[in-house]
């Protein structure tokens, strides 16, 4: 082992507050932004094969992404790839943005509903 030794207590690993890509999904095609998914109809089917509701066999569902990368220097390929499929050229989906404000609001005034609906058609008479 070259360079200084490792102070007392360290067994000389990687540190392990860094994360080496700083992305906390796994770098799957369904997280990709170049994956296209299959349709719902394969995927609902799939499932119901899997938990033994159909007994017809089906193929594990699979979509398709042209930008699959299988090594550095090769060009890019287009290919039919199941969701857990990784490639080199993985670029992470923007999150999804948060929908706030859909909270459903009834008002009472006593013991009587006064005003129900969602909160963001809230008279102000009630805020």
């Amino acid at each position: 082992m070259t360079g200084s030794p490792s102070p007392i207590g360290h067994n000389g690993g990687p540190a392990l507050d860094n994360d080496d890509d700083g992305s906390p999904t796994p770098r799957y095609c369904k997280y990709c932004r170049h994956w296209s998914s299959p349709c719902d109809w394969e995927i609902r089917a799939y499932e119901a094969f899997q938990l033994g509701v159909s007994k017809r066999r089906v193929k594990r569902p699979s979509g398709s992404c042209d930008r699959v990368l299988m090594q550095h220097g090769k060009p890019l390929a287009f290919a039919a790839t199941v969701d857990t499929f990784g490639c080199l050229n993985f670029s992470a989906k923007p999150p999804v943005p948060i929908t706030r404000g859909r909270g459903f609001v009834i008002v009472y005034e006593g013991d009587r509903i006064v005003w129900q609906g969602h909160e963001e058609d809230l008279p102000e008479e009630h805020r």
